[in-house]
């Protein structure tokens, strides 16, 4: 039988000691956590191996565009976010393929932890996560026919996540931050080829068969009170395995703009 109750009193137990915690400095909080509109940019290396089309490597630059609200409540904080990343760049030698991949999370976030470091205090979420991931593929190759079926490949994920978030203020205008998040189950999508295989095109998948990770370490710094600038390095992963082999990985050096309400 499903624990019901367990899971339960732990969201309980995030609740109350959110609670607690944002009511003891909720100034610092919000300082930390952000609330309000980010606006970033970026570039990165990505290689994605797709079995679906061929079971090569392709590698190469890439640019990325996200865009982030954030908003800090009495108990909780929550983050809805968009990332688009868009290449003509990947290759394998001398054949090339545009990839477009899209993602859009919603997270919900409780502050669990204030823990003293080097005479500081460090903050640490934690919470909930849901995600769309959509990933696009098209092969540039030339002809008819059968090649131009095999050209094209999709895969997608809607994920429940778990994600954390730390934040370290080291002087009143400038801190580190940085977060892990891992998917926990997920019902995913494949392009399916019915000449080879029967396979139905979506699946529930766990973290061994529908993986998505990213961490990311970065700094901000507050030029007013209302506007921060930051820069971050953000490394992900995405691994799908109940269908043809599907891999990609990537690592982004971005910078960001927030305006705080």
């Amino acid at each position: 039988m499903i624990p019901y109750k367990k899971y339960a009193l732990l969201a309980q137990t995030f609740w109350t000691l959110g609670a607690c915690l944002l009511a003891q400095d909720s100034t610092n909080h919000q300082f930390v956590f952000g609330d309000g509109v980010t606006v970033r940019g970026g570039a990165g290396y990505l290689a994605v191996r797709d079995e679906f089309i061929s079971s090569e490597k392709y590698a190469g630059t890439i640019g990325l565009f996200a865009a982030t609200w954030s908003r800090l409540h009495e108990t909780y904080g929550y983050r809805l976010a968009c990332q688009y990343l868009f290449t003509s760049n990947l290759k394998n030698n001398n054949v090339s393929v545009d990839i477009t991949q899209f993602s859009m999370n919603l997270d919900f976030l409780y502050p669990i932890k204030v823990v003293s470091l080097l005479g500081k205090e460090s903050y640490l979420f934690l919470g909930p996560s849901a995600e769309l991931f959509v990933h696009f593929r098209r092969q540039n190759i030339a002809g008819s026919g059968e090649s131009i079926l095999n050209a094209y490949s999709v895969a997608s994920l809607i994920s429940a996540r778990m994600r954390s978030e730390v934040f370290y203020p080291i002087y009143p205008d400038f801190q580190l931050n940085g977060s892990i998040q891992l998917s926990v189950l997920s019902l995913g999508g494949r392009l399916v080829d019915p000449r080879k295989s029967d396979d139905s095109m979506l699946k529930f998948l766990t973290p061994f068969s529908g993986l998505y990770a990213n961490t990311e370490i970065g700094m901000s710094y507050h030029i007013t009170r209302r506007l921060v600038a930051a820069v971050a390095y953000r490394l992900e992963i995405t691994r799908i395995s109940s269908w043809d082999y599907f891999i990609t990985g990537g690592d982004f050096i971005i910078i960001g703009v927030s305006y705080n309400l």
